[in-house]
């Protein structure tokens, strides 16, 4: 068993794939900690706080029955595991001393807790995260397991830009952390690749990949799918999913962006005049907090009924049921780094796992080994540069197409980096072959 701290300057609400790896250890592996603690910032973007199982499980009413049985004793283990610690994030309006108190704050307040703690294993996520990793594991104790995971690729272009923190935060991590790490993970096998060319001196065994899934809880409709997949042959089925027509305005193919966004790395503008074109055989919606003033301008002032626009977004844990009335989900980015162009994003796998076609810039290479031909829900490369000539009415024609539901879920991955940080035996399927399953949709 281990004590594990799970460093995350960043708001752990901006990245949905950490507050998962939080709630699979407290409902499917407390068994294996003896306790959790994880340090980041308040979000300030208007995000309802994350809280972990534990905490949910603590808000509900006390006057219950002591806990009797295996299951319920499992409850009462999670109750107790994972405990959260927030420091004050800095806004851009804050001055320069206000900003660097904010920094001190999380590193000096994580680094003494650490001392407290004194965990066996600690995972960070990016340099943002290094200083109290650093100055724990060089200084106080080297016998400590270091697992490092990265949301996104950054090359050293990126680090030249970076602000003067980040940077030097980065070369104490490349002179410490990274020889010693037992684990560094990336989100795909490119953006792995790249970072193994920039540290090569970095042994194979130490390079994972942990792709951004969504938990199986995701798979809300596959019940209702399998009626539908029984009748695929007949009739019915092409009526109800396998033959989707557009024969009027009052039926419209409903498409979502779920996002940030900006106009130099998405689409949007391009998408927003194609929609209008169409006039009423498309309705599009955007759920985005995460924006540009320009941005919001601009969606702001398209005063049309086929384009709405929710400038509040929605919420993570809410997202499965809205995205369930939907046909389409889009992936709007643009290829304008390196970052960017080899990037299977999280929304690829969300929609998928709601049922949802895909429709992604073909100029993307991350998504490609998703694409489809003879099975639905269906990855489709699209040229956003030139939309007069898609042909969405054969994008979303499933007449010939099996339904397959989407396999890529989080818990199968984070029950590797489990093992891996309690030292329990491998799989005999390395979680650097999840990502590519080529052959499988």
């Amino acid at each position: 068993m281990s004590k594990l701290a799970i460093l995350h300057y960043l708001p752990l609400e901006y990245y949905p794939p950490v507050t998962n790896l939080i709630d699979y250890i407290a409902s499917e592996r407390a068994e294996d900690f003896t306790k959790v603690k994880v340090f980041s910032c308040w979000n300030i973007k208007g995000r309802k706080a994350y809280r972990s199982l534990s905490q949910k499980i603590n808000s509900k009413n006390t006057n219950q029955p002591k806990y009797q049985n295996s299951n319920n004793l499992k409850a009462e283990r999670s109750k107790q595991l994972i405990s959260l610690f927030r420091s004050p994030f800095p806004k851009e309006t804050d001055n320069s001393i206000i900003r660097l108190l904010k920094y001190l704050h999380y590193n000096l307040f994580t680094f003494l807790n650490l001392l407290i703690f004194r965990p066996n294993a600690l995972l960070y996520y990016e340099s943002y995260s290094v200083w109290p990793a650093y100055i724990y594991t060089r200084y106080f104790n080297r016998k400590c397991r270091i697992f490092i995971h990265h949301h996104e690729y950054a090359s050293k272009e990126w680090y030249s830009k970076t602000m003067k923190q980040v940077k030097f935060f980065h070369k104490l991590e490349k002179r410490w952390l990274y020889p010693r790490a037992q684990w560094i993970s990336q989100t795909n096998a490119d953006r792995l690749n790249f970072f193994h060319q920039d540290h090569p001196y970095l042994k194979a065994e130490q390079l994972r990949i942990m792709p951004n899934y969504p938990p199986k809880s995701w798979r809300i409709k596959e019940l209702a799918q399998q009626h539908i997949c029984k009748l695929h042959n007949k009739s019915e089925a092409k009526s109800q999913q396998a033959n989707r027509l557009i024969s009027s305005k009052a039926n419209p193919l409903k498409l979502i962006y779920v996002g940030s966004l900006s106009f130099q790395s998405t689409y949007l503008k391009e998408l927003c005049e194609w929609v209008l074109q169409q006039e009423g055989k498309i309705q599009f919606d955007v759920y985005a907090y995460n924006l540009y003033d320009d941005v919001k301008a601009y969606l702001s002032g398209l005063n049309s009924s086929w384009i709405k626009y929710y400038e509040k977004g929605i919420e993570y844990d809410d997202q499965p049921k809205l995205l369930s009335q939907y046909d389409v989900g889009l992936i709007l980015y643009k290829a304008h780094n390196q970052n960017y162009t080899y990037n299977a994003p999280n929304k690829l796998f969300e929609y998928l796992a709601c049922d949802l076609d895909v429709w992604y810039p073909d100029v993307l290479q991350g998504p490609k080994p998703y694409n489809t031909e003879d099975v639905f829900p269906k990855v489709v490369p699209v040229n956003y540069e030139n939309l007069e000539s898609f042909d969405f009415t054969k994008a979303i024609n499933k007449e010939g197409c099996g339904y397959k539901p989407s396999e890529f879920f989080c818990e199968e991955v984070y029950s590797d980096l489990v093992d891996e940080i309690n030292k329990t035996t491998k799989k005999k399927n390395n979680i650097a072959t999840f990502p590519v399953k080529k052959g499988n949709r």
